[in-house]
């Protein structure tokens, strides 16, 4: 790929919390745990550099084409809280549906938040699936032949597409080694204070799993936080003759804070699209930011894309 790929890991509105979720005593055991998740996303890095540049004169043309829902969603109770679960038979047509309308949102949301970029023309959201829905593509990743045609119906200069791997929940991939460490670390202080009693080893490993579990997987709601995760990632493509993959990040949200959910009548707080949502916003939000900060045409012949961001933190509140 042409540039760099840059990569953004927020997990709370000011950063990872280690509070107001468990107990004194699981305090540092659950940052501990949101430490390695990140740690494991963003391959153990917590440094960061980045520039910012001035806005594009003239503004660049830019169209968010596409966002694709590829998290595994297998049932509509992951990402929906109803008063009555679909039955069997509907099961299938409403998580389609509800995949769908995620899907819809982020695009408008990407497409409003790129827009409100300086130096940015944003073809609107309304022309932007009308193209898309002439070309006759449905949930599949575009092909060049068909960014192209894009590019030239629209006159874009950039055609954004964006995926959700995460949602709702990290994949086992991420976090099982770490929750694994961490548990084996909590098996080997129980076992030698207690002389490998069995009955204290087995009750601790009991209430360690039971407890420690959702906030590895995600998907917890306790003390008015919830652990939500959600990964977005972007890349853009230059058209044109000097075109071709420009630039790509992805930002990751995973805890969101009490004062966050405030907001919503508390009848909403627990709803598990509330809470997704409100993630996901935070997370299209800051790559927008990061893509106002970097986002720039490459110059025909240059190897480097001018304005090319790496922008990577681990914060911890």
């Amino acid at each position: 790929m042409q540039g760099k790929e840059g990569m953004t890991v927020v997990a709370s509105d000011e950063g990872v919390a280690s509070g107001a979720i468990k107990s004194a005593r699981g305090r540092p055991r659950l940052l501990a745990a949101f430490t390695l998740i990140l740690f494991s996303l963003t391959g153990g890095c917590a440094g960061w550099w980045s520039r910012k540049l001035p806005p594009p004169d003239p503004p660049m043309t830019i169209m968010v084409a596409q966002v694709r829902l590829e998290a595994p969603i297998t049932k509509s109770t992951q990402v929906h809280t109803f008063e009555e679960t679909p039955p069997a038979e509907l099961e299938p047509i409403v998580r389609a549906q509800l995949i769908e309308e995620v899907e819809l949102k982020a695009q408008r949301l990407l497409t409003e938040q790129v827009a409100a970029q300086p130096g940015f023309r944003v073809v609107p959201f309304g022309e932007t699936r009308r193209l898309v829905g002439n070309l006759g593509v449905r949930r599949d990743r575009f092909s060049e032949a068909q960014l192209r045609a894009l590019a030239d119906e629209s006159g874009a200069d950039i055609i954004i597409t964006g995926r959700i791997p995460d949602y709702g929940a990290v994949r086992w991939q991420y976090w099982v080694g770490g929750w694994a460490m961490t548990a084996t670390a909590h098996l080997m202080t129980v076992g030698f204070a207690s002389g490998w009693n069995p009955a204290v080893v087995g009750g601790f490993m009991a209430l360690d799993l039971s407890t420690d579990l959702p906030f590895w997987w995600g998907g917890a709601y306790a003390f008015g936080w919830a652990l939500r995760p959600v990964r977005v990632e972007v890349e853009a493509v230059q058209t044109g003759p000097c075109g071709g993959p420009l630039w790509s990040t992805q930002t990751v949200m995973v805890l969101i804070p009490g004062k966050t959910l405030a907001v919503f009548p508390s009848e909403e707080r627990r709803r598990k699209e509330v809470q997704l949502g409100v993630n996901l916003e935070r997370a299209i939000r800051d790559i927008a930011g990061a893509a106002g900060q970097s986002l720039r045409l490459k110059p025909c012949g240059s190897e480097e894309v001018p304005g090319d961001t790496r922008h990577e933190e681990l914060l911890q509140s």
